[in-house]
């Protein structure tokens, strides 16, 4: 590194290059993973958990948590590594000295490699030219220096790891790859039997649960027990009881020491990881709720169509930044967009199903807002609407052919396809990562109409992409006025959401939206907003099983709920279409819509509620 005007080490840079010589350098330096014909000669895979430049201790945690995931897949395989505490900060590299390997060669395990681990910054394995890391014992500009933890420096002198180790480690990486979908996902160690939930969870969340210490990787397994739970309608009560007794919950009982060993941690820490995490894994229900059933295209080419389109459609957003901010419309329609994108990666269909209060809910919209949205992109030409909505079904869209352009072939047979390419299911995942961040980032109560708006959501998404943008650089990466970036950033200075940083503006440490909302006004509008449009549902639906009983002829009609038959305990898991009480009618005899309303919002309508409404069987 090179000292700046005033002999500080602020810029993380290396614009110096010396060989390697008997005087160790007096600042920090850093040795090149390639050589100068781009033949990898080591890997460095650099496990860090910062968010936009500033130390997050829950993703820190995570970054150990994957780098003892990585290092024991390459025990498995017997490939010589050494792990290191990079800095002062605590993250984690891992060393691995090649006798030779192509960039393509590299390149590929870079990416299924991060396809697995969400906290592994791959850029330098995918630069042969300039891809660097600091080595064992460098030091660090903090004043710190890198520590081996595990592993011997000597195999790093004496390179034994070849191409077809590589290859080997690329392919079981592509193997164990989490699904891009929570509902897909398998444990990642073995299961408890014995282990039962105390409230009702789906399969694949009973089995996070039930995973014997949290498997290979504790702080992932954890995090999925918590999406389970927050899909299932657990509460922050049922979650933190669990957290007690839950094998697969063992990341939020104890803290990985890095070593083979685990400390117990305070309650203090342990309440205010779990309530933190809690928050996080609540957005990412919300924004997978719509999502459907997945499945794997016959022909991988309609796979690649969706991959193609997706990425192009992300580029779009980058290189035409006005075309998307120029106004509060523009800002929701980049929204409804992303979040249809979104919704065909995940299911893996080119044609998806969602309706406006689904699309509303998974990015903090109204639905109002959602169905202007899309309206103005179909009429633009970037969505085209497939199926109108109707008997209850949804509307569908598709994705707008015109933003692939991959060469229009015709599609191989299903009896001759080819070994599915790891490479694009690891672009699928990574798009879908980026989706996930930048939809759930921006989603809370503040970023509302009635708290900052929804482009100060986008603000505070942006920066945890960067650790500091000044107004003018936001303005132009937000296609917004620079006069209106100040404002919004006036706004989120007011809640101490941002602090003055260097270089700009940055995130604060502390995450205080809830408190914010708070002030404002906005706290849980999201969740009533949801509970409306879930009662809006119900009614529909009860009112078009009414108009269904009306036409059917008489000997056809379901039998109505009588108060003398109803069960004491009824599973409302049940298969079967539910039976509903006789629609409450007004004194001429037409449907009473208002009372419907009142009676679902007091909750007699649901099978597990104590009292029941019967309508004219009571």
């Amino acid at each position: 590194m090179k000292r700046d005007a005033y002999g500080r080490l602020d810029e993380n840079s290396y614009p110096l290059i010396y060989r390697v010589g008997p005087t160790e350098p007096t600042t920090p330096w850093l040795v090149r993973l390639a050589d100068e014909s781009g033949v990898f000669r080591l890997l460095c895979f650099d496990f860090d958990g910062k968010e936009a430049g500033v130390v997050s201790p829950d993703l820190m945690e995570r970054a150990v948590d994957d780098c003892d995931a990585l290092s024991g897949i390459l025990d498995r395989l017997s490939i010589t590594h050494v792990v290191c505490q990079s800095s002062g900060t605590g993250g984690r590299h891992i060393w691995v000295a090649l006798q030779g390997a192509a960039a393509t060669v590299v390149a590929a395990l870079a990416g299924a490699a991060r396809a697995n681990y969400s906290t592994l910054d791959h850029g330098m394995l995918c630069n042969p030219r300039e891809g660097g890391a600091r080595p064992p014992l460098a030091p660090h500009r903090d004043g710190s220096s890198s520590i081996v933890l595990r592993g011997a420096l000597a195999g790093l002198l004496a390179p034994s790891t070849t191409s077809g180790d590589l290859d080997a480690l690329t392919g079981v990486l592509n193997q164990v790859r989490p699904a891009p979908r929570p509902t897909d996902t398998t444990p990642s160690g073995p299961i408890d039997a014995r282990y039962s939930a105390h409230r009702p969870l789906s399969a694949w969340g009973q089995g996070h649960m039930a995973t014997v210490t949290g498997g290979s990787n504790p702080s992932w397994t954890g995090f999925m027990c918590l999406l389970a739970a927050a899909s299932a309608g657990w509460t922050l009560a049922d979650v933190s009881r669990e957290a007690r007794t839950a094998p697969g919950m063992e990341h939020y009982r104890t803290k990985n020491m890095s070593r083979g060993t685990r400390k117990p941690r305070t309650l203090a820490e342990a309440t205010a990881r779990l309530e933190r995490q809690w928050a996080k894994a609540q957005q990412y229900s919300a924004l997978q709720t719509p999502v459907g059933t997945s499945r794997t295209p016959a022909d991988l080419t309609e796979l690649g169509l969706i991959v193609d389109s997706v990425d192009d459609l992300l580029s779009r957003f980058r290189v035409s930044p006005g075309r998307w901010g120029q106004s509060e419309s523009a800002v929701s329609r980049r929204t409804i967009l992303s979040a249809v994108a979104y919704l065909t990666l995940q299911t893996g269909k080119r044609t998806v199903s969602a309706s406006i209060r689904d699309l509303a809910l998974m990015v903090g919209l109204s639905r109002d807002t959602a169905r202007r949205a899309l309206t103005a992109l179909a009429s633009d030409g970037f969505l085209v609407r497939v199926a109108l909505s109707d008997s209850g079904n949804a509307a569908e869209w598709r994705l707008s052919p015109d933003f692939s352009t991959a060469p229009r072939m015709v599609a191989s047979q299903s009896l001759d396809n080819p070994r599915p390419p790891s490479g694009l299911f690891n672009l699928r995942s990574s798009l879908v990562s980026t989706l996930e961040r930048q939809l759930t980032d921006g989603r809370h109560d503040l970023f509302t109409r009635p708290g900052l708006g929804h482009l100060a959501g986008k603000v505070y998404a942006l920066l945890a992409q960067h650790p500091a943008l000044t107004i003018d650089t936001a303005a132009r990466l937000l296609g917004v006025s620079t006069r209106h970036t100040a404002t919004i950033f006036s706004r989120l200075r007011r809640h101490r959401l941002i602090v003055k940083h260097v270089e700009g503006w940055a995130r604060a440490k502390r995450d205080i939206r809830d408190l914010a909302a708070r002030i404002v006004g906005v706290a849980g509008l999201l969740l009533d907003r949801a509970n409306r449009y879930r009662a809006e549902r119900e009614v529909w639906e009860w009112w078009q099983a009414e108009v269904a009983t009306m036409n059917a002829a008489p000997r056809r009609r379901s039998k109505r709920v009588d108060v003398s038959s109803r069960p004491l305990f009824r599973d409302a898991n049940a298969p079967g279409e539910r039976v509903w009480p006789r629609y409450p009618r007004s004194s001429d005899q037409r449907g009473d819509h208002r009372s419907a309303r009142e009676l679902v919002d007091m909750g007699v309508l649901n099978p597990e509620s104590r009292w029941q409404y019967l309508g004219d069987a009571a």
